[in-house]
């Protein structure tokens, strides 16, 4: 990954609306925002960590990567625990993605992340392996994944550990693509998102497309003058040969959208 990608990937995780609006829960996407208005260096600072560090293949555990960068970058926050798991015994209760405390209030804060694609396709918001759904994804969030610090097992769990958790909150980001026909928002989902379009090969219009990389769809970008274009009849073939939806940017580098074989989402 080299530093220019790195450091827009960063400005996006700042800057980036929300997938989904987290109330009732806290905003922790605006406590990276406030850390970063409060330490002009917060960004330059969680590059350097990242420079050198392998990219985790999958992309849910690179955004965890720089969403820890940034926190252990900042001076306001402190990461307490990544990734605990909650055991009783030989019983799992289950994960919570992050501890962090607040230096400024002193508050022990549970964060859950969630960095996901959704196309809008027969009624529903559907993942690009199509088994995932927005629905879904968010039951699983606000039902199970949110509220788990305030189980009365967990709590008592953290306690022995001398850890008190006093709030939580979400941070998510990602990109819901658009299909010719509208398909409704499920509430709780940010009417401001990231856009993105999607089409089955033959409705795509004639050009030139780039494919971006599974590891650049947070942020696509047309990178420079070296960057590969194929024609619309490569492309369709391409996409043909694939099981699942491929993101592409077209030569005006604006809104990236999915081209989709003809058998998906079956």
């Amino acid at each position: 990954m080299n530093d220019t990608s790195l450091r827009a990937r960063l400005h996006w995780l700042i800057d980036a609306p929300a997938l989904l609006l987290p109330a009732p829960w806290g905003d922790a996407g605006q406590t990276l925002k406030d850390a970063a208005r409060q330490q002009p260096d917060l960004l330059d600072r969680a590059q350097a960590l990242l420079d050198g560090q392998p990219q985790p293949r999958r992309l849910g555990q690179h955004f965890e990567q720089l969403v820890h960068a940034l926190i252990h970058a900042s001076d306001r926050l402190e990461l307490v625990a990544p990734n605990l798991i909650i055991r009783d015994g030989r019983q799992t209760l289950g994960e919570l993605d992050l501890l962090v405390r607040d230096r400024e209030s002193g508050e022990l804060q549970h964060w859950e992340l969630a960095l996901k694609f959704f196309l809008g396709a027969h009624g529903q918001w559907l993942g690009p392996n199509h088994r995932d759904t927005l629905v879904r994804k968010q039951r699983h969030l606000f039902e199970q994944q949110l509220p788990r610090a305030s189980l009365p097992a967990v709590r008592a769990l953290l306690a022995q550990q001398g850890l008190q958790v006093t709030s939580t909150a979400l941070l998510t980001r990602g990109r819901l693509f658009h299909g010719e026909t509208d398909t409704p928002l499920p509430p709780g989902s940010n009417p401001a998102h990231e856009r993105g379009w999607w089409c089955h090969g033959q409705a795509l219009p004639a050009g030139h497309w780039r494919i971006i990389a599974r590891a650049d769809w947070p942020v696509p970008f047309l990178s420079d003058k070296s960057t590969t274009l194929v024609d619309r009849p490569t492309l369709i073939d391409y996409v043909e040969s694939q099981s699942y939806p491929v993101m592409v940017l077209g030569e005006s580098g604006t809104e990236p959208g999915f081209i989709v074989p003809s058998r998906w989402p079956s």
